[in-house]
């Protein structure tokens, strides 16, 4: 007996749940699997799978950006180091022809440093139930705090200096 791919198709359950993530209810966060109808049983408020199902998209998708969000802050911190070392070295050695050049690119990474290091402030934005899904370690706070505190020192420096 053979099938063709159409076929197979038919015979794949269509709501069967393939995320990593339990599907929760969007009110208290109830774990909805393998309820028969469309009600939360906890709370009684009503949902529809493809929403629930959407949401747990987009929680996860944001779980799998934070996993990376304490290397995001590190590099941060390490572009901010290079841009301050690179103003301190030019004004150092009174190169006055490459200071506008390196104040620029100072400023530029003064950004990045700032845009890499708020990646961390993600996690604020994931319900408490998932952020074990995200890894060990959590993101730190104080490493993205660090990489945002000194791409704006470096931005300020770029532009007095």
């Amino acid at each position: 007996m053979s099938f063709t791919w159409g076929e197979l198709e038919n015979l794949a359950p269509k709501d069967k749940w393939r995320l990593p993530l339990p599907p929760t209810c969007a009110k208290c966060e109830y774990d909805l699997t393998g309820l028969p109808e469309e009600r939360c049983p906890e709370c009684g408020t009503p949902f529809h799978w493809e929403e629930v199902r959407k949401r747990t998209k987009r929680i996860w998708n944001l779980s799998l950006r934070l996993r990376h969000a304490n290397q995001d802050a590190r590099l941060g911190i390490i572009i901010g180091l290079i841009g301050w070392f690179a103003i301190g070295f030019v004004r150092l050695l009174g190169w006055d022809g490459l200071s506008p050049l390196v104040s620029i690119f100072a400023f530029g990474g003064g950004v990045i440093s700032i845009i890499l290091g708020s990646q961390v402030l993600n996690i604020r934005r994931m319900p408490k139930w998932a952020r074990p899904y995200v890894g060990h370690p959590p993101p730190s706070m104080l490493l993205g705090a660090g990489s945002m505190l000194l791409g704006f020192s470096q931005m300020i420096g770029a532009l007095i200096l």
